[in-house]
């Protein structure tokens, strides 16, 4: 008799343990996250300096503006989850109890460079990067203006990383969870997405939450129907991630049109 697969139960975002996430996916850098700075650093250098960035989604990390410190003067983080801006409260305010972000400026700082960065270099993007960041706002990519109508279309630059479809396992989902990131995109900006490969679910630690299945068709295919074209579109395997839900990273850059 074959084994019957069943889903894994999914926890509620009430359950949500912003610590458990960091301690889990990046208390070192893994070649997912590896291959996500490499594409942030490449597609920064393809973009002209910008007064102002937004990143949504960004959970509890702040180690994806790294990459954006040459090119952007401001940014801001948003988030849904209270925990996760929380942390990025502590590491703003150098407490104690913040996350240590510093392997992932030195990786950057290598990727942009190709040597290893002295830990003078290290600290000064650390301390940039806190410099740039001027807002931590709550947001919910669920809803149609996910900062409310006055972030529409208010952005030259929107990056998102692993939320786009990391809320729901419907496709359907996934589409109207673009749609709402793009629309905060200025005419003629860049959005920038990261997203886990055809994966129903990752996991952290013993909890599994859901995840749409989003394949590199479904990411081209949203963003050109939101307008968007110019696109760099990338996929990287993660084998190592397997155990959590995914084995590939699917990663794109593209500008709204005017």
């Amino acid at each position: 008799m074959s084994a019957i697969l069943t889903a894994p139960a999914y926890s509620d975002f009430d359950q949500w343990q912003a610590k458990d996430y960091l301690r889990e996916y990046y208390a070192e850098v893994m070649a997912d996250e590896r291959f996500a700075l490499e594409f942030l650093v490449d597609s920064m250098r393809a973009l002209p300096r910008l007064p102002l960035a937004l990143d949504v989604g960004s959970g509890p990390c702040v180690h994806h503006l790294f990459p954006l410190v040459p090119k952007v003067a401001r940014v801001h983080l948003a988030d849904f989850v209270a925990g996760n801006r929380e942390e990025i409260r502590l590491w703003l305010e150098r407490s104690a109890e913040a996350h240590d972000w510093s392997a992932f400026a030195a990786e950057t700082l290598r990727l942009e460079t190709g040597k290893r960065p002295t830990a003078a270099q290290v600290q000064a993007r650390e301390r940039k990067t806190r410099a740039r960041i001027d807002q931590v706002l709550p947001a919910d990519i669920r809803a149609t203006d996910p900062l409310g109508p006055s972030g529409r279309a208010r952005y030259p630059l929107v990056t998102a990383h692993y939320c786009a479809e990391a809320i729901s396992r419907e496709k359907a989902a996934f589409r109207s969870n673009i749609r709402n990131i793009a629309s905060l995109v200025a005419p003629g900006g860049t959005l920038i997405l990261s997203a886990c490969g055809a994966a129903d679910h990752y996991r952290v630690g013993t909890r599994s939450f859901p995840s749409s299945r989003a394949t590199p068709e479904d990411v081209l295919a949203a963003v050109q129907d939101e307008g968007f074209g110019a696109l760099d579109l990338r996929v990287r395997q993660t084998p190592a991630h397997t155990a959590q839900g995914y084995s590939s990273v699917i990663f794109a850059r593209c500008t709204r049109r005017p």
